[in-house]
């Protein structure tokens, strides 16, 4: 999953915690780097189902892609679940 616009931290973290809520037996694995909007460094996240190590953030992008992407190991979930 991408994202070409930063994103809002409450925002996301609301919706993160939604899906664990409701679906985080089937997250298998999530990891990604979000562009947060106002931090203008990238953040790492990764996490085991319900388990979440705490955001990172990197010293600088690694390449000129400043999108968010976000990739779901997942267990009977369709993408459009976790898109909408």
């Amino acid at each position: 999953m991408t994202a070409e616009a930063p994103l809002d931290w409450e925002t996301f973290l609301a919706w993160l915690e939604l899906l664990l809520a409701s679906r985080g037996g089937q997250l298998l694995r999530v990891k990604g780097l979000l562009n947060v909007a106002g931090w203008g460094k990238p953040i790492v996240i990764h996490g085991v189902q319900h388990a979440f190590h705490p955001p990172a953030t990197l010293a600088a992008w690694p390449d000129a892609d400043h999108r968010t992407r976000l990739v779901f190991i997942v267990n009977g979930i369709e993408a459009r679940v976790i898109e909408d």
